[in-house]
Formats: structure tokens, C-alpha cells, sequence
């Protein structure tokens, strides 16, 4: 009786032993993942603190305008940019496209733009178109005797006018283009300055052309010159095309400036007869493309083809506009 209840005993201080072990397991268990899971919450809390500085360093970076990322609109910059070296700007573009054949725009009826040529050396044949009471548009040398007398003329008549720029031709000097040209042997500087003395002297022309050329419009370097000027006052170069180069289209169509081409001229045969014949195959270029432009000069009969011929436009579907027009001016 007596080892029965020694081994009760001994079996209730066993359950105890064990019960205290459970225990002690239970509790570094505990323990142990309570140091996991502070010991992530550090690794957490370290990757944030690496990343943070980069991404401040991100937004501290100045961009090429100076300011930084989180200064401008979103959308504008991204990482590539933010950490890599600013970008080069695009070369700057001017306004309009070269147009040959420019689009109708919405006119009903064909158009039909004729230039005269050669204007300034006196006011006598300026007065003689004007009188015709007609959209014509007006071709003025510079650095002639009645240069600007002929401008305000024009100008006073709410006409539209354009430099003819002298250039030297293939047979220059013996074909002389008038004071003040443009020469091949002038220097980029120089030309620039003498295209902006032109359009002082000017200052109410809607663009440019060329007075003979047939050498100079040749040149690029030089007519990449005398259209950038003219582009920086937003005017467009008309190619009255004494020569067949495509120099001038060319350097129009590279940087974007505004651009016009002759289709016909009137009195290359100053006979009547054949300044006729020219004048309705321009009223036909204008049917069939559309538009057309056509270069005259102050010749009696080529006054006398215009007063008979422009009165018929209409009745022909076809408009008489001014040079800009064509260009939506």
C-alpha cells in the first residue's frame, strides 16, 4: 500500500517537470519570434533609409531649364533625364512650311497672284498699276531713286509690296543687277547686314525675291543666309526662278520657312501678242492646280494685257489675290 502511494507521487512530480519544461519552451519560443520579427522591422526600416536618399537627390537635381523635377508639371521629366545630362535644344523653326503648290484653304474659286517686277526707279509706273485698282502685288528694288516714294505709294493704297533683292547673275558684272546687291564674294555677315538694310529701307514688305540671281541663288550657304533673315520677320521668300536651281526650295524646306515659287512670267517676250498667251496659260496653271503666280514688268504692254485680261478673271473661276494670300497671310 505504501509503494503504490510513493508512486502516485512520484508520477504528479513528473507532470509538474514537465509541465514546467512546456513552459520554458513555450516562452523562448515566444521569444524567438519576437526577435524575428523586431530584427525585419530593422531591415525595413534600413532599406528606407538607403532608398530615401537617392530619391531626395532625384528631386533635388536641377534639370535643363535650372529647376528641379518636383518643381515642374508632372509628366515633363523622367528618371533618365532627371540623372543624366541635359539634352541638347532642337534648332529653332520658323513658322509656316515651304508651300510650291500651297492648298486652297477653303476658296471656292482658283486663285491667281501676279507680281510686277522691277518697281522704285521711278513712281510713274507704280502709279500706272495702281490706277488698274487691282490686288496686284508690288515688287520694289531697293536703293533705287524712288524706292520709298513707290513703298508709301503702295502702302497708301492698301497694297501689299516685297523687296526684289538684287543678286549677281552668271554674267555679272558685264549684267549688272543694280546698287547694292548681293554678291558672292560678300562675307555671311555681310549679307546678313545688307538683307536687313533692305528691309530698313522697306519696312512694310510681306517678303522677298530675287532681282536676276541666276549665280547667287545657287549658292546654299548664302540663300540659307538671306532666307533666315527673312524668316526671323516671319516674311517668305518668292524664287522668281531665273535660273533653275532648287537651292532656294531646298534650304525652305530643311528649316521650315515660308516659301513661294513663279509659275509663269508674262513678258519674258515683251510682244503683246505673246504676253497674252502667257497670261491666260497662267489663268489655266491657276484652274488646273488651283493657284498660280505669274511675274510681270512695267512694260505699256504688259499694263494693256492686265487692263483687258483681269476684268475676264471672274467670268474664268478664277481670283485675283495678293502674293500672301497663297500663303494664308
Amino acid at each position: 500500500m505504501r509503494l503504490r502511494d510513493d508512486d502516485k507521487g512520484l508520477r504528479v512530480a513528473a507532470q509538474g517537470v514537465l509541465a514546467f519544461i512546456g513552459l520554458l519552451l513555450l516562452g523562448a519560443g515566444l521569444a524567438l519570434l519576437s526577435g524575428v520579427a523586431h530584427t525585419g522591422q530593422s531591415t525595413a526600416t534600413t532599406a528606407l533609409v538607403i532608398v530615401r536618399p537617392l530619391a531626395d537627390r532625384a528631386l533635388q537635381h536641377p534639370g535643363p531649364d535650372g529647376t528641379s523635377p518636383a518643381a515642374r508639371p508632372r509628366g515633363d521629366t523622367d528618371e533618365a533625364e532627371a540623372f543624366g545630362p541635359p539634352r541638347a535644344p532642337e534648332p529653332p523653326r520658323h513658322e509656316g512650311r515651304p508651300q510650291r503648290r500651297p492648298p486652297l484653304a477653303g476658296h471656292a474659286a482658283a486663285r491667281l497672284a501676279i507680281v510686277i517686277d522691277d518697281l522704285g526707279n521711278n513712281l510713274e509706273w507704280t502709279e500706272r498699276f495702281l490706277a488698274l485698282r487691282q490686288p496686284l502685288t508690288y515688287s520694289i528694288l531697293p536703293a533705287v531713286a524712288a524706292t520709298q516714294a513707290s513703298a508709301a505709294r503702295v502702302r497708301a493704297a492698301h497694297g501689299e509690296y516685297i523687296v526684289h533683292m538684287p543678286m549677281q547673275p552668271f554674267d555679272f558684272p558685264r549684267e549688272d543687277p543694280g546698287p547694292e546687291p548681293l554678291l558672292l564674294g560678300q562675307g555671311m555677315e555681310a549679307t546678313a547686314r545688307r538683307v536687313r538694310e533692305y528691309l530698313r529701307e522697306l519696312p512694310d514688305a510681306v517678303g522677298a525675291s530675287n532681282h536676276m540671281g541666276s549665280a547667287y541663288t545657287y549658292d546654299a550657304d548664302r540663300m540659307q543666309v538671306v532666307q533666315t533673315v527673312l524668316a526671323e520677320q516671319r516674311l517668305f521668300f518668292l524664287n522668281s526662278r531665273t535660273s533653275a536651281t532648287p537651292v532656294p526650295e531646298q534650304v525652305a524646306r530643311q528649316w521650315g520657312y515660308r516659301y513661294l515659287e513663279r509659275d509663269v512670267f508674262l513678258d519674258h517676250d515683251p510682244a503683246e501678242a505673246a504676253i497674252e498667251r502667257a497670261f491666260q496659260q497662267a489663268v489655266r496653271q491657276a484652274q488646273r492646280a488651283g493657284h498660280a503666280i505669274a511675274i510681270g514688268h512695267p512694260h505699256p504692254q504688259t499694263l494693256r494685257v492686265l487692263r483687258r485680261g483681269l476684268p475676264r478673271l471672274a467670268r474664268e473661276g478664277v481670283t485675283l489675290v495678293p502674293l500672301s494670300a497663297l500663303l494664308g497671310r
